[in-house]
């Protein structure tokens, strides 16, 4: 493999790639700077209506929390932004009679007003209203925009513009100091009652005093830069206002997603002579209409489409590319540049505001004291004598506090581990319920919790022993071979010279694994994973606090094939414990079978489907075992790919949000589905159809289809 492409091998396993990165904030919309709100884009809120709404529903909670103050000299609430979710928040504290003003560092609306001309915005969702009155409906983009500043103007909106906030820190007598900058034409106050335009020049700092700050600055409006030379030429935009202004000019297109796809398709109607560079070999990122629109215009030599190149250099009259085959120098009169956004990480590490997902001490210690319960709550329960619970550790008398005679059976540390696991799962389900509300994830979650209370807690440890001599047995049709090995195994010894009770138990665990899971696949997928199983269960509900860490990278999808190689362990390791229960195992493998079933009970059953699948629940998420090591799954995976009916499908309206991909447990690009509309299938992903993608899209985008008994996903 030559050197270079070696140096370009990334290791891609991260929760943060391929979605958004979101401030730590609480359910009320606080940050981690007491005091300091997030609301709109920023605070998860995409949708135009959503982030106003969201912007109104905040500044009102905050306003509630105020209590009058008697000094002039600060204001109530300094809201940064003036988007959706900014003016949402005026208008909320207008009604409420505080002191506030708002502050916008470009126009009202900036990010809308930089949509292409004549863009058509829909007032999605269409159930739920817009709040404070504000009108909004379908509308072109010049007539919504023109509207709304009409709408502020009435209002009389406590609105400064252009002023950029430069920093916001709290003084030690208790308000927030807000630091400004005045930008390009002085500050303008015209949308406050009584006053012109303020004698500030550009260029002038300002500063304000707050009891509260709600931050609405958005993140779309910070777009990410080639950094090469050149760029900051006068022919150089990341937005497009009117196609016709590049008729009949070379125009070089930069980027691959549907902005730089729509855009150079429109320019070329306009009569520019477009070329597009983009660094992939096709365009994956832009829906399938726009794929085809793009490739037609290709064929037809309307547009040039450069794979595989990225501007290196910018000049006054020329392009140069970088590509597989060197350098291509173009003539060029202008250059769009559609290569997404960055958050302002700077400006959030200046005020304080700390990212999800990010480690600091408190996290950290968080992460290991979690794991410390995890390892001692496993160790007790699959009754290991290891650290601190050995015979000569201080804490090795805890497992003989723990047993005790029930009067119909004996109990130990493992039966009270399953009751303290029933428990959670109940706790944490019944939570879980409660956040989703549609019928399907309400079903799933009784589903879930009924299968652990009744199948793998109540029939095999309160029922069963009052009934068979070896409860534990029941476990073989509930817990399906290779996620239990023991499932198909049995002998006469075992049980009590019967042959024909130890041939039927097998016989139980046979099918089970190979009648009813892949009976189950052919019309469920792999639901069991998300309706029935146990690690699952908790998964789903303890581990739904942390669903969004999941690992996503090309690494974290390649990880996943451990699942099929503790799958083909599982084989001769199940063949050999079996041969020896029914004593036809020779001795020269008796020593190998010991070790075999020692290593493969110890690493695969304790240390990763019980300590690490749960201890990392707080770091990447609550599907490590499942997704990576479970052979369980990776069966119903190999299966799935080949006879499941179901799939997720998804329709034209996907914003690119990645509120599907960031709720995703499995760790699946699920918007790179929804933007290319292509089912989401076992074939090509891991899978559980437990619906949550389809719970949190926003513009109700993806939908369920199969078999009709798991066609409905309301």
């Amino acid at each position: 493999m030559p050197t270079r492409r070696i140096m370009k091998i990334s290791f891609e396993f991260s929760p943060k790639l391929g979605v958004r990165e979101l401030p730590r904030i609480s359910p009320n919309h606080e940050s981690n700077v007491k005091g300091l709100y997030v609301v709109g884009d920023l605070a998860d809120a995409p949708i135009i209506k959503v982030a106003l709404n969201q912007g109104f529903d905040v500044a009102r909670s905050v306003a509630e929390d105020l209590r009058p103050a008697g000094d002039e000299a600060i204001l109530d609430v300094v809201v940064v932004g003036a988007g959706p979710a900014g003016i949402g928040a005026a208008l909320a504290l207008r009604e409420t009679g505080l002191r506030y003003v708002v502050i916008e560092q470009c126009r009202p609306f900036d990010t809308i007003q930089n949509f292409p001309k004549n863009k058509r915005i829909f007032s999605e969702p269409r159930a739920i209203e817009s709040k404070g009155g504000f009108w909004f409906e379908d509308a072109a983009k010049e007539e919504l925009v023109k509207r709304w500043r009409e709408a502020i103007e009435e209002r009389s909106l406590n609105l400064h513009q252009p002023e950029e906030v430069t920093d916001i820190q709290r003084l030690a007598s208790g308000p927030f100091e807000v630091r400004t900058l005045v930008a390009s034409g002085g500050l303008d106050l015209r949308s406050t009652p009584g006053e012109g335009v303020l004698e500030s020049r550009e260029g002038e700092s300002k500063s304000y005093l707050a009891r509260r700050v709600v931050l609405a600055i958005g993140r779309r409006g910070k777009v990410r830069r080639l950094g090469i030379a050149g760029e900051d030429l006068e022919k150089v935009s990341f937005s497009l206002r009117d196609p016709a202004d590049y008729r009949g000019r070379e125009l070089l297109v930069v980027g691959g997603g549907d902005s730089a796809v729509e855009a150079a398709v429109s320019c070329a109607d306009a009569g520019a002579r477009v070329t597009v560079s983009y660094r992939g070999d096709r365009f994956t990122r832009a829906k399938p209409e726009n794929r085809r629109t793009i490739e037609e215009y290709a064929a037809e030599g309307r547009v040039r489409t450069l794979f595989g190149t990225s501007p290196k250099l910018i000049e006054e009259a020329e392009v140069v590319l970088d590509g597989h085959e060197g350098e291509l120098r173009l003539p060029n009169d202008d250059v769009l540049v559609f290569i997404g956004t960055a958050l302002p990480r700077a400006f959030l590490n200046r005020i304080g505001i700390r990212m999800s997902g990010d480690i600091d001490l408190a996290r950290a210690l968080w992460i290991a004291c979690f794991g410390l319960i995890t390892y001692c709550f496993y160790t007790l329960k699959a009754k290991k004598m290891f650290f601190p619970f050995g015979p000569e550790d201080a804490l090795g008398f805890v497992p003989g506090l723990l047993e005790a005679d029930l009067g119909f059976r004996s109990v130990d540390a493992s039966f009270w581990g399953t009751v303290v696991y029933s428990i959670v799962l109940l706790l944490f389900g019944i939570r879980a319920y409660r956040r989703y509300p549609s019928r399907t994830q309400k079903r799933r979650y009784i589903s879930l919790v009924s299968f652990q209370w009744v199948f793998l807690f109540g029939i095999p440890e309160i029922l069963a022993p009052m009934i068979i001599e070896r409860p534990w047995k029941i476990y073989a049709a509930v817990v399906p071979w290779p996620l239990s090995i023991w499932s198909l195994i049995d002998a006469p010894s075992w049980a009590g010279g019967d042959t024909a009770t130890a041939l039927a138990w097998i016989a139980v665990g046979f099918a089970s694994a190979f009648v009813v899971i892949p009976l189950y696949v052919r019309y469920q997928g792999e639901r069991f994973c998300s309706y029935l199983c146990g690690c699952g269960g908790l998964a789903e509900t303890l581990g739904d606090f942390w669903r969004h860490l999941a690992p996503r990278g090309s690494s974290s999808y390649r990880t996943e094939s451990f699942g099929r190689a503790i799958l083909l362990l599982a084989l001769p390791v199940t063949a050999l414990i079996l041969a020896d229960a029914w004593g036809i195992l020779s001795d020269g493998l008796y020593s190998t079978k010991e070790f075999a079933q020692y290593w493969y009970s110890l690493m695969i059953d304790f240390v990763l489907a019980s300590i690490v699948g749960v201890a990392f629940y707080p770091y990447w998420g609550s599907r490590v075992w499942c997704r990576f090591f479970c052979p369980l799954r990776a069966w119903m995976q190999i299966l799935a790919a080949r006879i499941a009916r179901l799939k997720i499908e998804s329709n034209d309206r996907c914003i690119g949000c990645g509120e599907c991909t960031r709720f995703c447990q499995m760790g699946i690009d699920v918007q790179r589905f929804a933007q290319r509309r292509e089912p989401l299938r076992n074939t090509d992903s891991s899978c559980i159809q437990c619906g949550i993608c389809i719970e949190v899209c926003p513009m109700e985008v993806l939908q369920l289809t199969g078999p009709r008994s798991a066609h409905s996903t309301g």
